[in-house]
């Protein structure tokens, strides 16, 4: 059934799939959207520093920092760093998930936004994110529950993986990390790069909390 594996996600990423830019109307409205949604879970007027892990083509970056004022992009893919809006700026670096380029306790929150369902050891990847946050690790993953998550990966293989990553899935690797939970749920309407453009006015309006919806969304605190 998981018919992928690690060097199969690398080549995938480093071919730099064909997805919509930072600033397309729809993926600005789903990364401030999930912003407005962390920020009713967690105070973001007390995180002064962040990490997104497995930042990609940075859209999660250029979000979360409207709200965060330094936020530090890592990814190991060159291709998907070459879009990234803020790779002239220093914080942006080419590495890996299991080997952040990051001190222990360095940021107050670490975070990543559909990475965990590409990689065969998503428990070491949390583990590593929790090493370099002082306070809360975020994880989103696509919600199986969804139907068009669920057909997605069934037919992508590259995407197979997240069929695994039910909110109790995610409960547990956050546990097996030495982390509470204080927060896990699921929502959202919007695909940044599948919405078509016409049906965003509607979904928008759709109240966010959803056990159908697009992401599974799980908080750790660090004990």
């Amino acid at each position: 059934m998981w018919h992928t594996n690690d060097e199969r996600e690398r080549q995938y990423w480093d071919a730099d799939p064909a997805y919509r830019e930072f600033d397309h109307p729809v993926v600005a409205v789903f990364g401030r959207q999930r912003v407005d949604y962390l920020s009713r879970q967690v105070d973001l007027s007390c995180v002064a520093t962040a990490v997104d892990v497995g930042c990609g083509d940075g859209f999660s970056t250029f979000y979360m920092r409207e709200r965060i004022p330094t936020v530090f992009a890592v990814d190991r893919s060159a291709a998907m760093l070459r879009r990234h809006p803020m790779r002239g700026e220093g914080t942006v670096v080419r590495g890996d998930i299991l080997s952040l380029p990051l001190p222990d306790a360095s940021v107050d929150l670490a975070y990543c936004w559909e990475v965990l369902h590409h990689l065969s050891d998503p428990e070491a990847a949390i583990r590593e994110m929790a090493r370099v946050s002082r306070r809360f690790v975020v994880i989103v993953e696509p919600n199986r529950a969804n139907p068009l998550q669920f057909a997605f990966g069934v037919i992508d293989r590259h995407h197979r993986w997240q069929l695994k990553f039910s909110l109790a899935y995610l409960r547990r690797l956050m546990r097996a990390s030495g982390l509470d939970v204080a927060h896990a749920s699921s929502g959202g309407f919007i695909l940044p790069n599948r919405t078509p453009r016409p049906l965003l006015g509607l979904l928008r309006k759709l109240p966010y909390s959803s056990a159908i919806g697009i992401s599974n969304w799980v908080i750790g605190v660090k004990a």
